[in-house]
């Protein structure tokens, strides 16, 4: 059993302590990694921390909002945050003006810093008065009165409403020592059960809600995570991949896993993923299902360009370690030795190409993966897991076991979580990393949970006799026909976006007499697939529509008719965050999508 900590700050400074000459964090400068100790960054944080209640009028416990991308920086700020007992509440660097406004007069932040100089104009933006979901918020009606501290401040001018972080940690260290008494004070008062943060949800349907979660919370879940051996000897060498944002629920549990189990956390970010993992190589690499799905059809888009003996020996290894993964435990020697065949002279290269041949483990989370998507990488020789949980249960409730992959499923629930399906399907949980409820939203808070205290996950599911799990959809997002016949438009979905052409795919059909499919395509293996077939780049040429239109009846062919897609539109472009289809985190905004292409939609049922 993992050391049970009292505390997430105290859980860092243990590690720290303990630790000092291991490596905590690797951030890329230039073409290498460099690595950063814990003896170097102790007083850093602690310099932080007290720089922190010295820039302003900061009570116990109060607020600071983390506006901005991820990094080694940002990290620190939280851990420097947290040690002297304020909430920490991270927000993507993707939000516009009036939601990261909303955020803070919904957290009452004191103190608020930023990545860059774009997020800082956000901040002047809101501070100004901004509208948001039909209410006007004065400038007035905002809280945060200390100056503005900014990460990364190259290009700004000189202003009374911001400072830098190298300023703030500068002084921190010049006044530590007068601050001391201070910080530990409010180090003392730190519970287990007290709040440690805020993370907001999507807010896919409207205003988003503040996830309460305390150090418990968090802290029983990296406890979980220790007593399923997710990470082994290797991780701890090689480090935990961390490119997702700490405003994603999955992204701050990484955080916190690496002074948790004292392994590094390898820096990254969207825009630099797949050069970094080529760079670094990590030991454990966990993204959303879309990462894995654009990393598979860059892969298969290159065989397929490929011709001749190469051609057919990709082919063959594929063939060879998928029928390895799906085999079971016990492998003929026959089989064995093929895999080990096609390992040294294809599979082993293209984890190498990936920069995973050094990983022990993928895990895939906030999102359904697909069964293909999974046996790809399995084919691979990757061990690749599916997790499942939200951002109210700090994040997980299942994994699938490293020695019992069962692709399909979302494994067994952790060791503390408790799951049962209510009578009408709904997936119900119980466990210590679930958040006791939303900030400010009692009626909300009310409705998660039912009269016994089981939280309402929303998503449909099985359990089987093993304890296996199996997600069929969320619950308010059953479509429901004219004829009255309920449409899960999850799985449908999951079987269109197959093709590596497809971004995102939505189906559509509620109150309709028939269902339809919305396409995105992605653009750089629309890219491909034109310069293969020797046309435009168009999403509207007619081979593209070929294409979708050989999927469409493919995936028809498993669906009962009521389910079946009749018809499809293509979207001018991708789904994206800045153009209102996506969240923050990657997800489908099913009413803007329907908003936004209503023209083309209404044209698939005759309007």
């Amino acid at each position: 059993m993992a050391e049970v900590h009292p505390s997430l700050p105290q859980m860092i400074l243990d590690r720290a302590n303990a630790s000092p000459h291991r490596v905590a964090f690797r951030v890329r400068h230039d073409d290498t990694y460099v690595d950063h100790r814990w003896s170097e960054l102790l007083p850093r944080i602690e310099a932080l921390a007290a720089g922190l209640l010295s820039a302003g009028t900061v009570d116990d416990g109060a607020c600071i909002t983390l506006v901005g991308n991820t990094s080694m920086a940002s990290c620190l700020v939280d851990f420097a945050a947290l040690r002297v007992g304020l909430k920490t509440v991270p927000v993507y660097a993707s939000l516009l003006p009036e939601e990261v406004g909303y955020m803070h007069v919904d957290t009452a932040a004191q103190l608020i810093v930023v990545d860059d100089a774009n997020q800082l104009d956000k901040v002047r933006a809101f501070r100004a008065g901004f509208t948001f979901f039909d209410r006007h918020y004065p400038p007035d009606a905002l809280p945060a009165r200390a100056r503005v501290v900014v990460i990364h401040p190259a290009g700004l001018a000189p202003a009374d409403d911001w400072e830098s972080l190298e300023a703030l940690e500068a002084r921190g260290r010049a006044r530590r020592a007068e601050l001391e008494d201070e910080v530990r004070r409010r180090a003392s008062l730190i519970r287990r059960e007290h709040v440690a943060t805020f993370t907001y949800t999507s807010g896919t349907t409207g205003a988003p809600k503040a996830v309460i979660q305390t150090h418990d919370n968090m802290l029983a879940m990296l406890e979980d995570v220790g007593a399923a051996r997710l990470l082994d000897d290797n991780v701890l060498t090689h480090g935990l991949f961390l490119f997702l944002p700490a405003a994603h629920s999955f992204g701050r549990m990484v955080e916190f896993a690496g002074p948790f189990f004292g392994a590094p956390l390898v820096m990254s970010s969207v825009p630099t993923l797949a050069a970094d993992l080529v760079a670094s190589r990590p030991g454990f690499f966990p993204a959303a299902p879309r990462i894995f799905e654009k990393m598979m059809a860059k892969v298969t888009s290159t065989i397929e360009g490929e011709r001749g003996l190469r051609r057919w020996m990709l082919d063959w290894a594929l063939g060879v370690g998928r029928r390895a993964a799906t085999h079971g435990k016990s492998r003929p020697l026959w089989l064995e030795a093929q895999r080990a065949l096609a390992d040294r002279l294809v599979l082993s290269k293209l984890r190498a190409r990936l920069g995973l041949d050094h990983a022990s483990v993928l895990l895939s989370g906030a999102a359904a993966l697909r069964v293909d998507v999974q046996l790809f990488f399995l084919s691979l020789g990757l061990t690749i897991l599916e997790a499942y949980g939200l951002t109210e249960t700090c994040p997980g409730l299942t994994i699938n076991p490293r020695e019992d992959v069962r692709p399909g499923t979302v494994g067994r629930a952790f060791s503390r979580c408790q799951l049962k399906v209510d009578a009408d399907g709904e997936l119900l949980a119980r466990g210590p990393n679930i958040s006791r409820g939303y900030l400010n939203r009692p009626e909300a808070t009310a409705e998660a949970f039912d009269a016994d205290g089981w939280f309402r996950t929303g998503d449909l599911a099985s359990i089987d006799a093993e304890g296996f799990v199996r997600v069929t959809g969320r619950k308010k997002e059953l479509l429901k026909t004219s004829g009255g016949k309920y449409v899960a438009p999850l799985k449908i979905e999951a079987q269109l976006k197959r093709h590596p052409l497809v971004q995102e795919a939505v189906v559509l059909g509620d109150g309709r007499n028939y269902c339809t499919a919305m396409f995105a395509l992605d653009p750089e293996i629309l890219a491909m697939v034109a310069q293969r077939e020797g046309i435009p780049a168009d999403p509207a040429h007619p081979r593209i529509n070929d294409i979708l239109k050989a999927l469409v009846e493919e995936t028809n062919a498993g669906l009962a008719s009521f389910e079946r897609i009749k018809t499809f539109r293509v979207s001018p472009g991708p789904f994206t965050v800045d153009g209102g289809e996506l969240t923050a985190s990657l997800k489908v905004k099913r009413h803007a999508v329907t908003r936004k292409h209503s023209a083309l939609i209404e044209s698939m049922y005759g309007a």
